[in-house]
């Protein structure tokens, strides 16, 4: 009987398209030590980064490649207004522009992400609100820097000139 649960949930699992870390070719970043500029990202791209190398090893040597943040805008529109005249939700939206660089040069495209959330308001909740939206951006942010480290995984790859010790 637990022989034929098992084989169920795995077949549950396998079905709506679960797969385990490391299982997907993207999940290997081209180069091991890279080097970040991410300004208001810097963190959730360190703390990415990290996660998709599982196990960062200290490095003491120059970085054999970067990725920078060239741009990020950030907008709060209002999204929905009930028939009263009222705001009933904001859309919070995020655009990111990134570029990875090995040896100096720009290295593959510009990496671009997109992320929208929306956040319903309510005038009796504000300090709530606040908080909330606080959140959602931290949040943002995050899944903005999964993305392009995610993206960094498709660089195409070519011999480097960096001399590692």
């Amino acid at each position: 009987m637990n022989k034929l649960f098992l084989t169920c949930a795995l077949l549950l699992l396998s079905a709506c398209g679960f797969k385990l870390k490391g299982a997907y070719p993207h999940d290997h970043l081209p180069v091991q030590h890279w080097q970040v500029s991410g300004g208001e990202l810097q963190q959730p791209l360190e703390t990415a980064l990290n996660r998709a190398l599982s196990y960062p090893k200290p490095f003491s040597g120059s970085p054999e490649a970067e990725i920078r943040v060239l741009d990020v805008q950030m907008r709060n529109d209002v999204y929905t207004i009930t028939r009263a005249a009222r705001i009933n939700e904001y859309l919070l939206s995020m655009q990111v522009t990134a570029q990875a660089f090995r040896d100096g040069r720009a290295w593959g495209e510009p990496i671009k992400v997109h992320i929208r959330r929306n956040l319903p308001y309510s005038d009796g909740f504000v300090l709530g609100k606040m908080e909330e939206e606080s959140t959602i951006w931290q949040e943002m942010r995050q899944d903005a820097a999964n993305q392009i480290v995610r993206q960094l995984g498709f660089l195409p790859s070519y011999p480097s000139t960096t001399v590692l010790p």
